[in-house]
């Protein structure tokens, strides 16, 4: 053994120390730090890799070099795209994730876990015991693997196995039908050989991202008996707006078609009374993605994907013939069902934090987060240089600048998000280019929704002057 490397394993102790230090000074100043630093003024550094420092060296060498720059995105003041922080439990299953190292397909533990951890997860999110569930990197994973599925139920439908022998799409193309899609679908179907453009948007309800289920059933007419893929929404990107499952559930009586759900953050509906309403129906669904890494609030990056389907998914995902790589056949072998072979184990810091808080500390978390978006809502609302764009059904707000205010709203963003207070993310809803807030952080609370609100106030009325 090389003397740096024998050095640290004797010195193991004082480089975990270390590493608590330096977590402990950021976690410390979290809620006060800048959720968005840039890197334009970081000195250029040339790293000598020759020899090697040792890892007490180079960890002072990153705190001086990098941690200056790193940003609070974790923190209850970053209300970019839709991003939780991580709680104290999940931090702390994380860091025995990497303590542990486990190789899945070895150590039967990691999968007995993984399963037990999807199954107290159905229970949190209603769901009944048909639905099959694994870990993956993402809500875009989580949507391509279950996607994956439905091309392959498709194919069935059609006399093919894509699997084994590819896509044909002699027969016709195959139908998927969205009104509000997340842009991982579009990614998706790219990914999967069905192609972007193969994607129909149906039309939207009045005033809402929800589809009409009526303009769908319309274009369902035309392929009676499909097969067709429909990807409906459980918290839309812009304004948290759901589509309705239960009258989609109905129409899988009359027309075949693949259901998948996309609830990377509204699914999370389902844990809190006041908003359970939302999802109901879902559970007709024949897949689901949610995000673990949004509201769940653990450290990126993990996901849930759920399906009815499980003989389709691991058609498409089992490895070849390949002796190693079988398994004892005592455990679920996850690797066959999910893109990746070498999988970290996920499930750990879901299942520490789902025991430390329960199903009423998350509910609570869901339940604030909503009622301080709605507060920051009406406060936009009533704002005299502000249009809501619309209605917060969850945790997402949409603004802009009225357009008769003469501000610019590209401006306003800017010089909110220069106060390095807040970070916001820009979006464009109904052809205007406009404002988001995503209130999904565990630590966020009333002093952060204030201080918000009178940033943005702040901000618009000096644009005014």
């Amino acid at each position: 053994m090389k003397t740096l490397l024998k050095k640290d394993l004797e010195q193991i102790d004082e480089i975990l120390e270390g590493a608590i230090a330096v977590s402990k000074s950021y976690l410390h100043h979290l809620g006060e730090a800048a959720p968005n630093i840039g890197v334009s003024n970081m000195p250029k550094k040339a790293w000598d890799i020759g020899e090697g420092i040792g890892a007490q060296k180079a960890l002072d060498l990153f705190k001086s070099h990098y941690a200056p720059y790193i940003s609070a995105t974790a923190g209850p003041n970053f209300y970019g795209y839709v991003t939780g922080g991580s709680t104290p439990a999940a931090l702390l299953g994380d860091w025995l994730t990497s303590v542990y190292d486990q190789v899945s397909s070895v150590t039967p533990i990691t999968a007995k876990h993984e399963s037990d951890t999807i199954a107290l997860y159905r229970e949190l999110f209603g769901l009944p015991s048909d639905f099959f569930g694994s870990f993956v990197t993402g809500g875009t994973t989580s949507n391509m693997v279950n996607l994956a599925g439905a091309r392959q139920w498709a194919n069935q439908q059609m006399g093919q196995d894509g699997s084994k022998n590819g896509l044909d799409t002699s027969s016709g193309t195959l139908k998927v039908f969205a009104a509000t899609p997340h842009s991982s679908t579009y990614k998706s179907l790219s990914i999967l050989g069905m192609g972007r453009d193969n994607l129909e948007l149906v039309q939207r309800l009045p005033e809402r991202e929800a589809m009409d289920v009526a303009d769908l059933e319309k274009r369902l007419s035309v392929h009676p008996k499909g097969p067709c893929i429909v990807v409906a929404s459980a918290g839309t990107v812009n304004t948290g707006d759901f589509d309705d499952f239960h009258a989609l559930g109905a129409l899988k009586e009359k027309y075949n078609f693949w259901l998948h759900i996309d609830g990377a953050f509204g699914g999370f509906a389902a844990v809190n009374e006041a908003h359970q309403h939302l999802v109901g129906g879902w559970e007709s669904a024949d897949s689901i993605a949610i995000d673990a890494h949004k509201w769940l609030n653990v450290p990126y990056d993990a996901a849930f994907q759920f399906t009815k389907h499980p003989g389709l998914q691991r058609q498409v995902f089992q490895n070849g013939n390949v002796p190693y790589l079988e398994g004892d056949g005592t455990t679920q072998d996850f690797m066959n069902y999910v893109p990746e072979n070498s999988r970290r184990w996920r499930s750990l810091p879901a299942w520490f934090t789902l025991l430390a808080y329960g199903k009423e500390g998350y509910a609570e978390i869901v339940g604030r987060n909503c009622r301080l978006a709605k507060e920051l809502g009406d406060g936009i609302k009533g704002h005299g240089q502000l249009d809501l764009l619309g209605k917060v059904r969850l945790n997402i707000v949409c603004f802009a600048a009225k357009i008769d205010s003469g501000i610019d709203t590209k401006v306003l963003l800017e010089k909110i998000n220069a106060t390095n207070k807040v970070f916001l993310t820009p979006t464009v809803y109904k052809e205007r280019f406009a404002i988001r807030v995503a209130v999904s952080n565990w630590r966020t609370g009333q002093k952060e929704i204030n201080e918000l609100y009178q940033i943005i106030a702040n901000a618009t009325d000096a644009l005014k002057e």
